[in-house]
């Protein structure tokens, strides 16, 4: 006995499965043309501290070629500089190093909440401390080197050395920390949906574990600022390389 041929289709079923199978690709193709590619707050922010950069190293440059600038500087009581420049290189400094060992934490915990927190976070701690503590440090610095040497272009040896450390340092930080916070921070959103859908064995994204080594030389950038300020090389003690050459 052959078997029967299976039912065919109806008209309505037909066009139902063909328009489930055309809206499922167009449902994904519009999550997709939905997400921004490239998070506009942190493009703006990013636009926001490369303005900041520039002006912040303007300064300097000004400062170290021309002379004082501006002028009333030199007015400034020379504690007043002093403490700015404790309180700001402290805030920077412990900023940089704290948030390094917290990050190191987090994405070792490997705990979506807690990672979906703390990139949620991350921004508003460079913007409210980092930020404002490197400004007022470099501003307090180079009217130190003003009111006790005469000027940044004329200070000795090690306090060049210290401000352009610190612009090496805003390089690295912004090419390789700002930059990479935005994609970190969707991979750990995406991460934090899986968890809520109920999935288990989530692992750190990739990204953020990456961002370890730039955080870790960072702190090094640290390290060596405040060696530069203690030993003062080219005063107290001579470059290493002096007799080279």
């Amino acid at each position: 006995m052959r078997p029967l041929p299976p039912p065919s289709l109806t008209q309505a079923e037909l066009f139902t499965k063909t328009k489930m199978a055309v809206e499922e690709p167009v449902a994904a193709i519009e999550l997709l043309e939905d997400k921004p590619m490239f998070d506009e707050e942190k493009k703006v922010e990013l636009i926001v501290l490369g303005i900041w950069g520039i002006s912040i190293s303007a300064f300097i440059l000004i400062n170290d070629i021309s002379g004082p600038w501006p002028s009333f500087m030199k007015t400034v009581p020379e504690r007043a500089y002093f403490l700015s420049h404790m309180i700001g290189g402290m805030l920077f400094g412990g900023g940089i190093i704290l948030t390094t060992c917290i990050e190191r934490l987090v994405a070792k915990s490997q705990n979506a909440p807690v990672l979906q927190f703390w990139f949620d976070k991350v921004p508003a701690l460079d913007g409210l401390i980092v930020v404002p503590a490197l400004t007022i440090s470099m501003i307090s610095g180079t009217g130190l080197s003003i009111v006790r040497y005469g000027g940044l272009n004329v200070a000795p040896p090690h306090v060049g050395a210290i401000f352009w450390t610190l612009i090496a340092f805003m390089s690295w930080w912004a090419a390789t920390d700002l930059t990479t916070q935005g994609t970190a921070k969707d991979a750990v959103e995406l991460m934090f949906q899986r968890y809520e859908e109920g999935e288990e064995g989530l692992e750190t994204p990739k990204v953020v574990t990456d961002r370890h080594f730039s955080n870790v030389v960072s702190c090094f950038f640290i390290l060596l600022l405040y060696s530069l300020m203690v030993f003062k090389p080219g005063t107290i003690i001579p470059w290493p390389w002096k007799g080279w050459f």
